[in-house]
């Protein structure tokens, strides 16, 4: 027995491990690491064997009377452990998880510091690359340090950089138990290494309440090589105008923001796309205009309805596209409204008038719909391609496209005449990818600050960018060539677990939890509500930090939707002080109950102070 010993294992099942403490000891035992504690709830012990180390947690303590015992004394009673089972320790590297049991009657021992540096992998947090000129060397970071652990305060407690940050990551837990707070001294910790700086990153923060600016406002104070770039939706203070370009947007991007859900009105944004890219380009399509005006001027002329009110559909779309950029030069309003004129309830001259726009029809124009190239052009424009192309539809298609359409054309004009007056701008940006560069430029950090926009207009902004982003990686010609961290504050607002998914058949931030990783756009969700995200966006993240939890529906929530977690992890999320979390996952040896620092910079988030606002003077 080393003087490590504390015990043996006295019973060993699937459910649980006990194992019964020396007689002997006191509360504590002196090592040559130092003195630790008999029977820690928390603590770590091993399991010793000829080929391998189990590693196991103390996760209760009880006393057991002995049989045929009086009253319970010291003298009759074993202090017994009950053990969760952690990983091993086979030739010097440490596995989650074990492949066997342990033999019962085997020894359980304090863990030793050798074994304790294994776990935590404390020794290898960076990678030499370079020596300078004067022979120093120069090193590459690894692992970041995320905090210290709680049971042994001595570590630090650190993740794989390339499996934290190089996969989808997930920060929870109540408001006020220091969420921000960890994703803000992450980004603070990244960035603080001068040589081999991280100037490769490029994160981009959705900040959804406006309090990471205070913490990322030195970054480029500690280490020079870093920007940082700020952007408010609205533009308001010192910070630049965020907008997204609108002709940038695609049919699924429209979709997206317009909650199409109608099976007509997808296709009808598909052609009113079309329209726009081609109507306002350098050389307007004048043809496919004469012949979109005069199907819809002639579709309202062979319906059912009455003289007059074919007069008035007639005379309300010459009047709508008869001038500006959508008016065809070479049809002759005048004349059609003189055909067109009604006399006793009959047209003056229906017959020439249907001649005339026969004349101009040219229906294998309509091919041309589908151009792909984008065109600059403003909201206002695209907003009259959309009624555009109602007009057409309405007469080639069904006369019930108004109808079909109503709901659509009431949201796009609120969006017009709301937030996308700030949102969506014609830009000079001539394409996608310079519109990107631009946004990203030399920054490794992009904070973009929309709190000062309702929820469905910041979940306008979230789901575009991501599906901009994603279809930016998609076409890159190396994949993960550039990798890109998209952090989502408050994600319950946006990402939301939702059964419908509309006209597009997806939902965006599922197919970037599904998709996003293997061309390098990774997801990073920070969330007070984990019961409200998305489920398939929540099973894709492959490491958790998670704060204080106390909502049943959210813990029920995460027991079923996270790896790792079992009733023990559970129990212990309601009682965690604030700052304090359970970190775990693939960038990370074993679950770690972990103490974060102090963001420095703070966030501005903290709470109100009460008392000094109610008593003044």
């Amino acid at each position: 027995m080393s003087s490590r010993s504390i015990g043996r294992l006295v019973s060993i099942s699937n459910g649980s491990i006990v194992g019964e403490l020396f007689d002997d000891l006191g509360s504590y035992v002196n090592t040559s690491d130092g003195t630790r504690f008999v029977g820690e709830v928390g603590a770590y012990v091993t399991i010793r064997e000829s080929s391998r180390t189990v590693i196991a947690e103390i996760v209760g303590v009880s006393d057991q009377a002995l049989m045929g015992s009086g009253q319970l004394s010291r003298a009759n009673n074993r202090r017994q452990v009950i053990l969760g089972l952690l990983g091993e320790i086979v030739m010097g590297s440490f596995s989650f998880g074990v492949s066997k049991m342990p033999q019962i009657y085997s020894d359980i021992s304090i863990i030793s510091e050798a074994d304790l540096r294994i776990m935590l992998e404390v020794d290898s947090s960076e990678e030499q690359v370079s020596v300078d000129s004067d022979g120093k060397p120069l090193t590459r970071l690894t692992q970041l340090e995320v905090g210290r652990s709680v049971v042994f305060p001595d570590y630090a407690v650190r993740v794989s950089i390339d499996r934290f940050f190089g996969g989808h990551f997930a920060v929870f837990g109540n408001t006020g138990a220091g969420k921000s707070n960890t994703v803000a001294r992450l980004i603070q910790t990244i960035f603080s290494k001068e040589d081999y700086s991280a100037r490769g990153a490029r994160i981009i923060i959705i900040d959804s309440n406006g309090e990471y600016s205070k913490a990322l406002s030195d970054i480029t104070k500690v280490n020079r090589a870093i920007e940082v770039r700020e952007f408010t939706v609205a533009g308001t203070g010192g910070d630049e105008r965020f907008v997204i370009p609108v002709w940038a947007l695609t049919p699924d991007d429209w979709a997206i923001m317009l909650h199409a859900s109608e099976k007509t009105q997808l296709p009808l944004l598909r052609r009113a796309v079309g329209i726009a890219r081609l109507f306002y380009g350098p050389n307007g399509n004048d043809t496919l205009k004469e012949h979109m005006v005069a199907s819809a001027i002639l579709g309202v002329l062979r319906s059912s309805d009455s003289t007059p009110s074919k007069a008035d559909k007639s005379i309300a779309i010459l009047s709508t596209f008869g001038s500006g950029v959508l008016a065809p030069r070479t049809i002759d309003a005048g004349k059609l409204r003189q055909w067109l004129n009604v006399d006793y309830g009959k047209f003056r001259d229906e017959g020439s008038a249907i001649a005339y726009l026969s004349s101009k029809l040219q229906p294998s124009l309509m091919d041309a719909t589908g151009a792909k190239e984008p065109v600059p052009y403003t909201l206002e424009e695209f907003v009259q391609a959309v009624e555009f192309a109602v007009m057409y539809e309405g007469s080639v298609s069904t006369a019930r496209i108004q109808e079909y359409t109503a709901t659509l054309l009431t949201r796009l004009q609120s969006l017009a005449e709301g937030v996308g007056q700030d949102l969506l701008d014609k830009t000079t940006f001539t394409d996608l990818d310079s519109y990107l560069d631009d946004l990203l430029g030399t920054a490794q950090v992009v904070n973009i600050d929309i709190s000062s926009v309702d929820d469905a207009s910041g979940e306008v902004v979230t789901k575009v960018l991501a599906k901009l982003l994603l279809d930016h990686v998609k076409l890159r010609p190396a994949k993960a060539e550039r990798p890109i961290n998209l952090v989502v504050e408050e994600a319950h607002r946006y990402i939301k677990n939702e059964i419908s998914y509309g006209a597009v058949g997806y939902d965006i931030f599922e197919r970037l939890a599904k998709e996003g990783r293997k061309y390098g756009l990774l997801l990073g969700v920070s969330s007070q509500r984990p019961s409200e995200l998305s489920k398939t966006v929540v099973s894709q993240c492959s490491n958790f930090i998670i704060h204080r939890v106390q909502n049943p529906d959210d813990l029920q929530y995460l027991s079923r939707m996270v790896p790792y977690v079992n009733r023990s992890i559970i129990e212990r999320l309601t009682y965690l002080q604030t700052g304090t979390a359970l970190v775990f996952g693939t960038a990370i040896n074993l679950p770690t109950l972990t103490r974060i620092e102090a963001a420095n910079p703070p966030t501005d988030s903290a709470s109100a102070h009460i008392s000094e606002k109610w008593y003044v003077e």
